[in-house]
């Protein structure tokens, strides 16, 4: 087998998430706006079968979409190169991506059950979850901040690894920036 037929196999399963996340979203969308769903109501009057199945079909693709960045983070935790060092930044990406679009998707079943107290709680429980996300990647960011330099700028080639810990140095060091050894040949 060819390394891009090899690679070609390895990363179908990502076609399989895509494709459960376009289904579930179109299907929501769909279905949901039909008339029989539309016009069919839960809980008098305030919660349509379409609002049901809109959330059916939206939770769905976010929580495919969150498997999906756990399945790629995990991949590329494995592999080697230049977009390796992604694997730390994938799901606090796709983790703030789901709780901002889930604050949309769980209103549509949730708003006629919302008094306006109950609002101000829904709403301030998705702010700090939000931010808690977005701290959460500019953690990921900085601790990754070496790596992902070397990865867009393409400094990989033009830095010495340390042989002792590791870590990757300027090709002009003399002495490792991590553990101090030396990086020169004896």
């Amino acid at each position: 087998m060819t390394n891009s037929a090899r690679l070609n196999t390895n990363w179908n399963w990502v076609g399989r998430y895509v494709a459960v996340i376009v289904v579930s979203l179109i299907l929501g969308a769909a279905l949901g706006s039909m008339p029989l769903f539309a016009k069919t109501y839960l809980i008098s009057s305030k919660l349509s079968a379409g609002q049901v199945v809109r959330f059916l079909g939206y939770s769905t693709a976010l929580v495919a979409f969150w498997v999906l960045g756990q399945q790629l983070t995990a991949v590329l935790r494995k592999q080697a190169g230049r977009w390796a060092v992604l694997h730390n930044l994938i799901l606090p990406v796709v983790t703030l991506i789901v709780v901002s679009a889930m604050y949309s998707v769980l209103l549509l079943v949730l708003m006629p059950m919302l008094d306006a107290t109950l609002y101000k709680i829904y709403n301030w429980t998705f702010i700090l979850a939000i931010i808690a996300c977005a701290v959460w990647l500019i953690m990921a960011v900085l601790g990754q901040s070496d790596a992902l330099t070397e990865a867009f700028i393409g400094a990989a080639g033009s830095s010495v690894v340390c042989p002792t810990c590791g870590v990757n140095n300027p090709a002009d060091a003399a002495h490792c920036k991590q553990c101090g050894k030396s990086l020169q040949p004896e």
